[in-house]
């Protein structure tokens, strides 16, 4: 069977140490590899899927979006973000569309031992920060700030949050430079690598604990200025690819199984696991 990555660039990516990892664990006939891929050949590309002996792919930027129509079912995730990070074919040949980028944050704060947080700032309004406000409503966030460079694109993230029961308080970035220091207990950070390195004075050294989920470079300027804990996005990278592991092997997962496979995969990129 095969499996891949998709995205643009995509030479970067660690998914396929981290899946290597796992289905050799696992015993599981899957070849992973890295696909450079464009939004103007997903949809040649998706039927390619269906008869190719494939199990799946990851997805990356800028595709989380593109590949949501030409699925034939998505999650109720997939369905509210309108973004998905996982095809899973079937073996009818048919796509289902998931988004384990939730699971991806869930799990790494869990790991680092955040399992609630009434409050939260999110740094960004695209694709990833949609997957990030769904996760901050799984832990509980009522009271939720978006920080955007321009509030105009916002409108998907704000729907959302509200859709989910929260309270949203849109700033522009540039207006945090009377402000200064995030004073929220948790702040995600879903800007691509090297896109917030000019947020970094404006929104100045943060206390409480911050996932930043680009890791390449890192530690990235916003990590390298951060005064509480930082939680690198290769945590979060982890932990989503175990989900579509889990899809992708198509074997049954009980707790020991999933732990066996997180360790194996943090132990591929050397990385310790927090928790």
């Amino acid at each position: 069977m095969r499996a891949a990555v998709l995205g643009q660039p995509i030479s970067h990516s660690k998914s396929p140490i981290l899946h290597r990892a796992a289905y050799a664990l696992l015993g599981a006939d899957i070849n992973y590899e890295a696909i450079e891929l464009t939004p103007a050949d997903a949809g040649e590309f998706a039927q390619q899927l269906r008869a190719n002996q494939w199990a799946g792919c990851s997805v990356t930027m800028p595709l989380k979006d593109v590949f949501v129509p030409l699925m034939d079912e998505v999650s109720d995730r997939v369905a509210r973000l309108g973004a998905l990070n996982t095809i899973v074919v079937c073996r009818d040949g048919r796509l289902y569309g998931e988004n384990t980028d939730v699971d991806g944050i869930v799990l790494a704060l869990a790991d680092a031992g955040v399992r609630h947080s009434s409050q939260a700032t999110i740094l960004g309004a695209g694709n990833t920060a949609l997957a990030a406000i769904e996760a901050a409503a799984e832990l509980g966030t009522t009271e939720l700030k978006l920080v955007v460079r321009d509030p105009a694109r916002a409108s998907l993230a704000i729907s959302l949050a509200q859709e989910l029961g929260m309270r949203v308080e849109l700033v522009e970035v540039n207006s945090f430079d009377e402000l200064g220091i995030i004073a929220d207990p948790l702040v995600i950070s879903t800007l691509p690598p090297r896109a917030a390195d000019s947020w970094v004075a404006p929104l100045g050294a943060g206390r409480g604990i911050l996932l930043d989920v680009a890791y390449d470079p890192w530690p990235s300027e916003l990590a390298q200025n951060w005064a509480g804990t930082v939680i690198s996005g290769l945590h979060m990278l982890v932990h989503q690819a175990v989900e579509q592991a889990r899809y992708f092997s198509a074997l049954p997962f009980d707790e020991l199984t999933r732990e066996r496979v997180t360790n194996a995969m943090y132990h591929s990129l050397g990385l310790h696991r927090r928790g």
